[in-house]
């Protein structure tokens, strides 16, 4: 019997606490590339995040972090040249935050990293697996559950 107490259905906490252990390993094992490029893999997925949540109460609210850890991983990315702030139009009490070119770049090379210490687990699969297994994952992780292309209601 699952955890769940109904016979025959998957063990969902074993399977969330999987993911979870895989998705530390490999932000584990890519730390180290991280640190050459001067980021943290808070600061690095902040970054990432800022392309679709440019201000930092929206960052806090997604990336489920208190307001001020988002202050401070702001401060050092501003300070590494990897992240501006910009007035938002309209309203000059409010600003905007823009990766620069070179957090661009330290986004693409930390990309790299990530999919690299990924993609060495994933050759433990067949190929069939490993395509089964994006489609899998992409499908739960769409928050309306439908598929591909569906709306939600």
């Amino acid at each position: 019997m699952s955890p769940s107490g109904k016979k025959g259905e998957p063990d969902a906490c074993g399977i969330l606490a999987n993911l979870w252990q895989l998705v530390q390993s490999v932000m584990d094992d890519s730390e180290g590339d991280l640190e050459t490029l001067g980021l943290s893999p808070k600061a690095f997925f902040l970054l990432d995040t800022v392309k679709e949540h440019p201000f930092p109460a929206e960052l806090a609210r997604r990336m489920h972090l208190p307001p001020p850890t988002v202050t401070y991983l702001v401060k050092q990315l501003e300070a590494k040249g990897l992240l501006e702030r910009r007035a938002e139009p309209g309203d000059l009490r409010k600003f905007r935050l823009v990766p620069t070119a070179a957090g661009k770049d330290a986004l693409r090379q930390g990309q790299a990293a990530f999919s690299g210490v990924l993609s060495e687990r994933l050759r433990r699969l067949d190929p069939e697996d490993v395509a089964a297994f994006d489609r899998i994952v992409e499908q739960l992780a769409r928050r309306n559950g439908g598929a591909s292309g569906s709306k939600s209601p």
